[in-house]
């Protein structure tokens, strides 16, 4: 018997750099881009055994024979995935199986998560998705979280098999999906991306990073000890902020997409130095954007269609915030261009304003826009793309709900 799942991309609207720290809120909306899992298990099975096929992309099929619980598992062909695998091993120390399995896992991802060029659309039996003519490390992702998406997914799916009804605990799913996402990555991230894959929209403060420093410790010194600290810090409550959230009604999230990405990792470790470097005046520009981060959540749930100022002005203090970040710390968060961008799209009818999502750079914008507006918005900017610097927009919008249940007839 099949069993499906999807999870959702996401937008970090306010928190960027701040939200590594447990200190501060960050605001993350959960989009319609998903990730899909469908499970099937064969009749019989004499050993364990797991194939896992993303027939979206070339060379897509990742084969293992489980032969122990205690490490990670080896792809038969050599085609690595760090991300697979990592969730394979979390999942399989927890859990600890003793019988014999054999699972056959079909993954598909919406059309957001990656570069659309190249592609040819297949139907399948009520969803449609975009198949590519490379291979999935050669695909240009487009920054919604793709790999925790894939990590929350396949991670439902497994317990879903091994341990039925339990994956209706999205606590579980999430501490077990956060602990394989910094596996795969080799380090501790601030976990909003895997967050927001499970729970979907939320007001995110993160947890303490050495409940997961303990167990990857415990692996590295102590391996007998490994499995029983890995089960108590998934069933352990981890004390962090999820609290959920949606955008207000009438309002649109567009996220607008712009050629020339940059990488993330670098633009954190040079804020990073910056910080290191200059503890005193990086503390202030961090007071200062945590009080513009907080006046956007309030202003939101405050929100009237009637009187779009609030708001506005508090999207204008979270770029003031950002801005100076850039200056000080020499990182493009908000680069000229999207300034230019950012200020051209306000002055359109009907738009509240936007932000350079997540750490910010080149490659994205976040928009916020009165419903009615969202076409003029559209239009506006395609009849003068090189004045909106070529901006696109991606089809998708908030779907605030995390993981969810499909039908697996539908694939």
């Amino acid at each position: 018997m099949s069993k499906a799942f999807s999870a959702p991309g996401k937008a970090l609207l306010a928190g960027g750099y701040l939200v590594i720290d447990p200190i501060y809120n960050a605001y993350v909306t959960a989009l319609s881009s998903r990730m899909h899992a469908i499970i099937t298990p064969t009749t019989t099975s004499t050993d364990r055994h797991i194939i896992i096929k993303s027939p979206q992309f070339v060379n897509g099929q990742w084969e293992y024979t489980i032969t122990t619980n205690l490490a990670p598992p080896k792809e038969i062909n050599g085609n690595n995935n760090p991300f697979l695998e990592a969730v394979l091993f979390i999942v399989l120390a927890y859990i600890q199986p003793e019988s014999t399995y054999d699972l056959n896992i079909d993954i598909y991802s919406d059309p957001g998560y990656h570069t659309q060029e190249n592609t040819t659309v297949k139907q399948l039996s009520k969803k449609k998705f975009l198949y590519h003519s490379r291979a999935i490390n050669e695909v240009e992702k487009t920054g919604l979280g793709s790999s925790a998406g894939l990590v929350a997914v396949v991670t439902t799916a497994l317990v879903s098999y091994f341990k039925p009804g339990q994956e209706a605990d999205k606590d579980l799913l999430h501490n077990i999906a956060q602990i394989a996402h910094c596996y795969a990555q080799k380090k501790i991230g601030s976990g909003f991306d895997v967050a927001a894959a499970i729970y979907g929209s939320i007001i995110f403060r993160r947890f303490q990073p050495e409940i997961i420093d303990k167990v990857f410790h415990t692996l590295e010194t102590n391996h007998d000890e490994f499995t029983s600290v890995l089960k108590s810090t998934v069933e352990s409550n981890w004390n962090f902020k999820h609290t959920p959230c949606s955008l207000p009604k009438g309002v649109r999230l567009l996220m607008g997409d712009i050629k020339g990405g940059s990488e993330t990792p670098k633009l954190v470790s040079t804020v990073l130095a910056w910080k290191r470097a200059q503890p005193e005046e990086s503390s202030v520009v961090y007071a200062n954007l945590d009080g513009a981060n907080n006046n956007f959540i309030t202003q939101l749930q405050n929100f009237n269609p009637q009187d779009l100022t609030p708001l506005q002005s508090a999207i204008q203090q979270i770029r003031k915030g950002l801005q100076e970040m850039t200056e000080k710390s020499g990182a493009p968060i908000e680069p000229p261009a999207q300034t230019d961008l950012l200020d051209k799209c306000q002055l359109i009818d009907g738009c509240i304003g936007g932000v350079v999502p997540g750490a910010g750079g080149f490659d994205a914008i976040s928009v916020l826009i009165l419903e009615e507006s969202v076409d003029t918005l559209k239009q506006t900017t395609e009849s003068n793309k090189e004045y909106y610097h070529n901006v696109t927009w991606v089809d998708l919008h908030e779907e605030s709900e995390g993981i969810v249940l499909e039908d697996a007839k539908d694939y």
